[in-house]
């Protein structure tokens, strides 16, 4: 698992970079200018790595500006960064409503320190329902916090550590910041002995546990090698069947189907069957501690029940201390797993001595996920994961990729690998990255992890924990970083190269794909992208499955538009083993049409496709189309997006038929401002050299002209900071088309330039552009057989950059107040 963090990306030195655009929102803020905080933080959201805290900045803006809608949406993307973040937090509680506003007041009571806040959450909580509320800190030596509550009660604190516990009773104080009328509240401190083992804190009030947090050991260092284990160059000797181990807590369905997965792969195990123990972490689910007890009782599983909930961590230490032999799988609650797991696992963790972890493919695994890594693929049925699995175990048999670590939602560790490091590491909080540094600690102790692409495991993740996935992840990759700096480093490496995507690859291409006709989408994963995906789109909406195939220099790159299979697929035409199999692939594809959108396809995979006999349809997308498509014979009409690209290609390829197909655009609706402070936003298809100099000839020309006339670029440049070293000219960032109208609506756009460079046909962002609600400045690709609407600017095709500009600059000058 690897997750971005602000300290990951080295801001730039220039006018755009990171800090220096979040202090400028930070002084607008402050300075009451809510436009320009807007801009600041717009830009810093966009241009740089994730943060929490440039969320926050873009929402107070967007809230001073009465934007209410905006804001809220900002936070709830800060908190989606961080869910912890204390402005983000704050700032919903006081401006949201409803189930925004209690997640904020129950993450701030554990978080914030201010009285008047806490007093604010707990009265929002009380009023769900809630009786009372508590919050600690935990060093080596002591616990401190506070405890709040309603009932005329006594608050007992008890800390359980390896020989015993102490208990006390806390009184209430009314003179405690928190106290009220209806609200009783002290502090507590509980002193902690030392100890090598956990300690467990637990806070009740009568019969009702109302808090429970499980300490790390304070004596001994945190889980590291052990210095007297030594990993043996033998095979194993342990014979003993391997066992599963299951902690289970809540989210009743997913953990009735993944027992049932269980109890159907044991049952069709050739070999000798495994055990499987399934540790009940106080769930709260009486049908689930109902469910466990009758495995239990029928000798179907065995079963540990914990008291109070330990978490993940504690749960699987747990069962390891009562497991002293055997290989064993560490397996969520929330998986499907097939038949033969347990074994292929084995086998692969048994084919080399110094094999430590092994981690299957899965639909939701970080880096072993399938097709698509490092994404949150579909959950498949239990029938599609079956097979799935089946084909994985035949196309990638005895493969073994190294890895940088497994991923416990199902890992698969040796005894001689537990024998040497032990268990979880009790620094980590529930549920996130105690497998990663056991996997590290493995292999700092000479072990290898290793992911067994045969094997693939169904997973719909953050079952248990979903709403606190993220803080949990965010506070544990910081142990993380400390005991081990370079692993995200090593990471990010691994994602580059990829290793894995042979095995996907394989995998992908043997399971059997949709048999409907599909339509193929020819495209360029560097340029007219966003034209192939609008397209991929269009089709899904009318129920047609749409293949891209984007071109990246002689490599074709296939996926399916709906998520389905292909997905990794790779087409080449470098030798005739290569043509026959990329003959295959497009066979297997069923294409009832292809569409052309990339200019220039590459002429082998077009000729492919005609001697198939597959009807070949290109759509006018830019200037000049390429020798393939020209070559195509006169019978094979040119499509057209709009009328102006029909117009367009009527005049260039008068011999030709076009016909008109016209795609569906939304138009950009900008409110309509007048005054001084109106702006001239640029809307271009993407960042270019050409682009980049007639943005910055504008901006010089209407800096004398018009000096009270800013600029602001709605997308990326080739140069940003260079451009907005202009006083009068501001870049947002990458847009998208949905989203553009929100972003420059706060700029005050009273004109808008789209569409000068060369066509664009079919582009969301420039089809959406000229529709826009302000007047719209353009190139005239249709030679003036198109009339512009009342107060647009349709500029010839032929004239120059100092002509457009001169003819810009004019426009604006003829619709001032």
């Amino acid at each position: 698992m690897i997750l971005r963090t602000a300290s990951d990306t080295q801001a730039p030195a220039g006018f755009g970079s990171h800090v220096k655009l979040e202090r400028m929102a930070a002084q607008a803020i402050m300075d009451q200018d809510f436009l320009a905080a807007f801009k600041y933080a717009d830009r810093r959201c966009r241009v740089g790595p994730s943060a929490a805290h440039c969320f926050v900045l873009r929402a107070e803006a967007n809230w001073r500006l009465e934007r209410s809608d905006a804001a809220l949406a900002d936070l709830a993307e800060a908190l989606l960064v961080d869910p912890s973040d204390l402005a983000a937090n704050r700032r919903m509680l006081a401006w949201a409503t409803g189930d925004r506003r209690r997640s904020a007041a129950a993450s701030l009571i554990g978080r914030d320190s201010n009285p008047a806040i806490l007093r604010a959450a707990i009265e929002e909580l009380r009023r769900a329902g809630d009786r009372h509320w508590t919050a600690c800190s935990v060093f080596d030596n002591h616990v401190t916090g506070w405890v709040a509550w309603t009932k005329a009660n006594t608050i007992e604190v008890s800390l359980a550590f390896e020989n015993g516990s102490l208990t006390s009773t806390l009184e209430p104080n009314s003179f405690h910041p928190l106290a009220g009328m209806e609200i009783q509240a002290t502090a507590f401190l509980v002193r902690r002995p030392p100890s090598d083992a956990p300690q467990t804190l637990t806070l009740t009030c009568g019969d009702e546990t109302i808090h429970v947090h499980r300490l790390a050991p304070n004596l001994s260092p945190p889980p590291g090698i052990r210095t007297g284990a030594r990993q043996s160059a033998a095979p194993r000797s342990d014979v003993t069947a391997p066992t599963v181990i299951v902690p289970v807590y809540r989210d009743v369905q997913a953990t009735l189907d993944c027992f049932d997965s269980l109890i159907k792969a044991r049952a069709s195990s050739g070999g000798q069957p495994f055990r499987i123990l399934a540790v009940d972490d106080a769930t709260p689910e009486p049908k689930l501690r109902r469910y466990l007890k009758e495995l239990a009782a029928a000798g179907t599983i065995d079963r540990l029940i914990n008291e109070t909930n330990l978490g993940f961590v504690g749960a699987v230490n747990r069962a390891l201390e009562a497991l002293p032999t055997g290989d064993v799988v560490l397996l969520n609650s929330d998986t499907i797993v097939p038949p033969g797991f347990v074994e292929r696992l084995s086998t692969v963790a048994r084919s080399a001595p110094d094999i430590g972890t092994v981690t299957p493919l899965s639909n939701n695994g970080d880096i072993f996920s399938f097709p698509t890594p490092n994404d949150l693929n579909p959950m498949q049925s239990y029938e599609r994961i079956l097979e799935i699995d089946r084909v994985a175990s035949i196309a990638n048999s005895g493969d073994v990729t190294d890895v940088p670590s497994g991923i416990g939602f199902c890992l698969y560790i040796t005894r001689d690998c537990l024998a040497a490091i032990g268990g979880l590491s009790d620094n980590f909080e529930r549920g996130y990255l105690e497998d990663v540094d056991l996997c590290l600690r493995a292999r700092a102790g000479g072990f290898r992890n290793v992911c067994a692409p045969s094997v693939y495991v169904g997973h719909h993740g953050s079952k248990s924990f979903r709403h606190e996935k993220r803080r949990l992840v965010l506070r544990n990759l910081e142990i993380l970083d400390r005991r081990f700096p370079d692993y995200r480093r090593e990471c990010r490496a691994f994602e580059v190269a990829d290793p894995l995507r042979p095995a996907r690859a394989k995998l992908d291409r043997a399971l059997p794909w949709p048999s409907e006709p599909s339509v193929l989408i020819l495209g360029n994963r560097r340029s007219f992208a966003a034209v192939a995906e609008e397209r991929a789109r269009h089709l899904r909406e009318r129920g047609k499955r749409a293949i891209l195939l984007l071109r990246e220099r002689d490599t074709v790159h296939l996926r399916a538009a709906d998520g389905s299979s292909p997905q990794t697929v790779r087409l080449s035409f470098d030798t005739d083993a290569a043509i026959a199999d990329t003959a295959d692939t497009i066979a297997r594809l069923h294409p009832d049409r292809a569409e052309i959108i990339e200019p220039n396809p590459l002429p082998r995979l077009v000729a492919l496709l005609r001697k198939f006999g597959v009807p070949v349809n290109p759509w006018v997308t830019a200037a000049d189309l390429g020798e393939a498509v020209i070559a195509l014979g006169d019978e094979t009409p040119f499509l057209a997006s709009g009328k102006a690209a029909r117009a367009f290609a009527k005049a260039r390829w008068p011999n030709r038929k076009i016909v008109l197909k016209d795609w569906p655009t939304l138009p950009l609706t900008l409110p309509r401002v007048r005054g001084a402070r109106r702006s001239l936003a640029i809307v271009p298809s993407a960042p270019s050299p050409a682009s980049f100099r007639l943005i910055r000839s504008l901006a010089e020309h209407l800096g004398r002209r018009e000096p009270s006339r800013s600029i602001v670029v709605a997308g990326k440049t080739s140069d940003d900071d260079r451009l907005m070293s202009y006083a009068n000219v501001f870049a947002t960032g990458a847009v998208t088309a949905g989203e553009i109208g929100d972003v420059l609506a706060p700029h005050r756009p009273g004109w808008l330039l789209t569409d000068f460079e060369s066509p664009a046909f079919g582009h969301p962002l420039v089809e959406a552009a000229r529709r826009a609600s302000i007047p719209v400045a353009y190139r005239d690709w249709s030679a003036g057989s198109i009339k512009p609407r009342k107060r647009d600017l349709a500029i010839p095709t032929d004239a120059d950059d100092c002509e457009l500009v001169e003819a810009v600059i004019a426009w604006i000058e003829r619709s001032r107040p």
